[in-house]
């Protein structure tokens, strides 16, 4: 007996997903490009800002060298003042992001001190407008306060030093003295070193060199005055 022919077709369960793969496909393309337009926005605002300070750095000149024109940023930021808080979110995010690597694990806490020296050096060295923008800033402030804690991250970074400098204390590396101070104190000796027109170099006429700081950190932090710092050899 020969089976009945039937017109009804099997459902295709994936009709759906397989055409809107080209939609999702180009949402995705659209919205790499408005972040890429986003970030090249801000690094010329980074630029401006860093060149020219907040209050004369003009919303023109970031939209020409970010290729847009000026109505064009406020389709990204709500007026010249977001842009900036923006700018400098951004930065205190990735310095905080980096903070809170260095913090992780139980390594010798004096050598986590010294390691956040290079970290901040390099930082700095890699976003140099960003070091420039700073100095405009408030110099009382650390380097984290004026950047980081317009994303809530101050607490965040001063609680991991302070862990830090706490841990050294019980392991007898530390000079004795407040927790929070002594992460303060030291926070901001690195935000005004890293600010410095010297920082960076391994040698300085007009200030002192890396390997130079690093003996001060180890002279202002360390139990034992005498500097062991100094018998490492730092390649920079």
């Amino acid at each position: 007996m020969t089976p009945a022919l039937t017109t009804d077709r099997p459902r295709r369960t994936g009709v759906a997903e397989t055409e809107l793969a080209p939609v999702d496909k180009r949402a995705q393309r659209r919205e790499a490009r408005q972040a890429q337009n986003r970030s090249d926005i801000l690094d010329a605002a980074e630029q401006v800002f860093g060149e020219d300070g907040p209050q004369n750095g003009s919303l023109r000149r970031i939209a020409a060298l970010s290729g847009f024109s000026p109505a064009g940023i406020y389709l990204f930021f709500e007026n010249k003042q977001h842009l900036l808080l923006e700018t400098m979110t951004r930065r205190g995010d990735e310095w905080t992001g980096i903070m809170r690597d260095a913090g992780k694990g139980d390594d010798d806490p004096m050598e986590m001190l010294h390691r956040i020296v290079d970290l901040a050096v390099d930082f700095f060295a890699k976003h140099p407008y960003f070091r420039l923008l700073l100095r405009h800033v408030d110099r009382g402030a650390t380097m984290t306060e004026s950047a980081g804690d317009i994303g809530g991250h101050y607490l965040e970074v001063v609680t991991q030093i302070d862990h830090i400098v706490t841990r050294g204390q019980e392991m007898g590396q530390i000079r004795a003295g407040g927790g929070r101070a002594l992460s303060h104190l030291y926070s901001v000796l690195v935000n005004e070193f890293v600010l410095l027109d010297a920082a960076g170099p391994s040698t300085a006429a007009n200030g002192i060199s890396i390997g130079q700081f690093h003996e001060l950190i180890d002279g202002a932090f360390r139990v034992i005055q005498k500097s062991t710092f100094t018998e490492r050899k730092r390649a920079r």
